[in-house]
């Protein structure tokens, strides 16, 4: 038979290996967010082609980024979030590429967070999205 004491022991060791467990996977996901993501050579040939950034903050390259994007990643419309996400992504990496003198690489973490911004706040991307979107399926 255990005792009392035999199975507060048992617990604590089981919650102690439960909150390593946790601490390295925040760990491994910190490491991951912190990687520097780097434009592929296919990418930098579509920032080529793109225009230049508007100055009034309207982003006429939307439409060519999200038909690159549908024939490179095969956007199906299955999860417009995602398809939506990833155009968002790739244009945040165009807008630093061209924003920094041709850096083709960013951190993770910066590339989601502005990504998510875009998505979320940027009336002139939704627009522009909407846009290429609606063409796109027709």
């Amino acid at each position: 038979m255990s005792t009392k004491q035999g199975k507060r022991n048992k617990r604590a060791k089981l919650k102690a290996k439960q909150a390593n467990n946790a601490r390295a996977r925040g760990k491994q996901l910190d490491a991951v967010g912190r990687q520097s993501y780097q434009a592929t050579p296919e990418m930098l040939a579509l920032f080529d082609t793109l225009p230049p950034l508007d100055e009034n903050g309207e982003m006429p390259f939307v439409a060519d980024v999200y038909r690159w994007s549908a024939e490179e990643y095969g956007f199906d419309g299955t999860s417009r979030e995602n398809d939506m996400l990833q155009v968002a992504a790739l244009c945040v990496l165009y807008i630093h590429w061209r924003t920094s003198e041709g850096s083709t690489s960013l951190m993770q973490n910066e590339m989601i967070e502005a990504a998510i911004r875009l998505t979320e706040e940027n009336d002139a991307f939704k627009t522009q999205y909407e846009a290429a979107e609606t063409a796109q399926n027709q």
